[in-house]
Order: structure tokens, then C-alpha cells, then sequence
């Protein structure tokens, strides 16, 4: 008789447990440095944007942000189909974008906060150590065919190939000459493995790659781009921090944070500290641009006479 007492009190205590543990779980209040929320990410710049998390994380501990990326293509349909409420892209919202979430009464907080580089790259041996613009988008319309190389992006519906149809004014893509892979993962271990093939990708890929993609990295170089002028002595440029930041690298971007919530929760609290002073400074380190460059402070040391 006892046993089965005090077998009930256990399972009694346990369900209460349980539920108080559920209750303080959902009661939590999301404030803008605590709470857990949800962001989505394009995948091309998913490398910047998980730094920038976790030195956040590190200084706000009751603070959780999960990230999930997609491409750029998947987060706009998320995000119309109001499926999530944060998202950072490499690019702002569209004129008609914004007019649609206008009609709905919507007004996102968008936060710009960096500049990244969309970078082409090729196999270490490969010969080609410069591309030319025109030649890159006769290929890509299939109005060449003295230039042998197969072109790679990451994902249909990437950001990166939405920026390169964009700037070159091309609608439909030639499908002999243009392929695509799941990921930037997958593209760098292509490109690494194929001689005979240029990738596009977000350079942050290649300044910070993780751990699994670390050796393929460095079996790929990235190529200089043709400029209309001579830079450095050179009339083709690759991108660094200072050319993405005065833009003499033709093919930069700005990073955007879209917060949709409405509400001063973790959205807020995280825009805020990417766009100052030390979300400036890991996007200082990690060799992109920041948008506003951190101040020094010098010290001198003695006096002037």
C-alpha cells in the first residue's frame, strides 16, 4: 500500500515539476537582452552573422538566438507568409517589398549594419587569376563560347545569383553553362575538387570558414576583377577590407537586419548591438566592412614641448 502511495506522490510531483517547468519555460519574457528567439539567415553570409551571435550570446547569458539558414529566395516567402519575424539578408527590401508590407499596415525596423563581397573563386591550379565582367556575362547569356569554364552558384534561389542577374541586367541564364548546388559548403568543396569551374560565393565564406570546410578553403584562390580603372597599379582589383568599404571592389553589398516583431524583444536588443560599437568591431576583425568604423583611443605617453 505504501508502495503504490508513495509511487503516486512521485508521479505527482514529477507532472507538477514538469508543468512549472513548461509554464516559467513560455512565461519567460523576451525583452531585448533576454528571452530565446528565432532568425533567418541568408545562407551566403551565415559565417558573419553566427560570430556576431555568439559574442552576443557570451555577453547577454539568459539571451538565446537560434539561427536557421536559407536562401534569400525561401526567407522572403517566410517572411510574407509570416512564418518568422526576424531575418537578416544581404540586400534591403525591394521598393515593391515594402509597399506590399505598407498596404498590410507592416513597417519593419531595418537595421543596415555591414557590407560583404560577392567573390568569384576557382580551383588553386587553375590558370585564371583574373575575369572580365563583359566575358563573365556572355557566358552566363550563352552568347560566348571562347571561354571554357563552368559557372557555379550556391542555390537557385541565392542571393548571390538575385545580385549578379541584377547588376548585369540578365533575366534567364544560359542552363548549359550555369549550374547550382545546394549551399556555399557544397560550392567550395566543388570548386575545390574541380579544376575547370569559377564559383560565386559571399567572400565572409572564405575569411571565416568553419572547421569542416577549412582544408577545401584553402585549396581554392579567389580571382581579380577588370576594373574601367587602374588600381593599386593594377587594372583588375580583388576585394579587402578597404576597397569593399569605398566600394573601388565593384561587387559589394549591404547587410540588413529586417525586424518585423513589433515589439522591443531580442530583434531589437540584437540590431542594436550589431550596428554599435562592438558588433562594429567584430565586423571590423572578421575583415568585412562595417558600416560606421569604430573609433580609437590614443595614448600619449609624455608631453610635447
Amino acid at each position: 500500500m505504501k508502495i503504490k502511495f508513495f509511487g503516486a506522490l512521485f508521479f505527482l510531483v514529477t507532472f507538477v515539476s514538469c508543468e512549472l517547468g513548461t509554464k516559467l519555460t513560455k512565461d519567460t519574457k523576451e525583452t531585448v537582452v533576454t528571452g530565446t528567439t528565432s532568425i533567418l539567415v541568408d545562407e551566403t553570409i551565415f559565417p558573419i552573422v553566427e560570430d556576431l551571435v555568439a559574442v552576443f550570446e557570451n555577453e547577454y547569458k539568459n539571451a538565446k538566438i537560434n539561427l536557421i539558414a536559407k536562401p534569400e529566395g525561401e526567407i522572403l516567402r517566410l517572411l510574407k507568409d509570416d512564418k518568422s519575424k526576424i531575418a537578416i539578408l544581404a540586400r534591403n527590401l525591394s521598393r515593391s517589398e515594402k509597399q506590399y508590407y505598407s498596404n498590410k499596415n507592416i513597417i519593419p525596423r531595418i537595421t543596415a549594419f555591414g557590407e560583404d563581397a560577392v567573390v568569384f573563386i576557382a580551383h588553386h591550379s587553375n590558370d585564371l587569376e583574373t575575369i572580365s565582367i563583359d566575358q563573365f556575362a556572355s557566358k552566363l547569356k550563352g552568347t560566348t563560347s571562347d571561354w571554357s569554364p563552368t559557372i557555379v552558384f550556391e542555390n537557385p534561389e541565392s542571393s548571390t545569383l538575385a545580385f549578379l542577374k541584377s547588376e548585369l541586367a540578365i533575366d534567364t541564364l544560359d542552363s548549359k553553362a550555369v549550374f547550382s548546388m545546394k549551399d556555399s559548403k557544397e560550392l567550395i568543396r566543388f570548386i575545390a575538387a574541380n579544376k575547370n569551374a569559377v564559383g560565386i560565393v559571399g567572400v565572409n565564406w572564405l575569411l571565416q570558414p568553419s572547421l569542416d570546410i577549412e582544408k577545401e578553403v584553402q585549396n581554392v584562390k579567389i580571382l581579380g576583377i577588370y576594373t574601367k580603372g587602374i588600381i593599386d597599379g593594377k587594372p583588375w582589383v580583388k576585394p579587402n577590407q578597404s576597397n569593399i568599404a569605398d566600394h573601388s571592389y565593384p561587387w559589394t553589398r549591404k547587410l540588413y537586419l529586417l525586424n518585423f516583431q513589433g515589439a522591443n524583444g531580442l530583434g531589437m536588443g540584437f540590431a542594436s548591438y550589431i550596428a554599435g560599437e562592438n558588433g562594429q568591431r567584430i565586423l571590423l576583425k572578421s575583415g568585412l566592412s562595417p558600416i560606421k568604423f569604430p573609433s580609437r583611443e590614443i595614448n600619449v605617453k609624455g608631453s610635447i614641448e
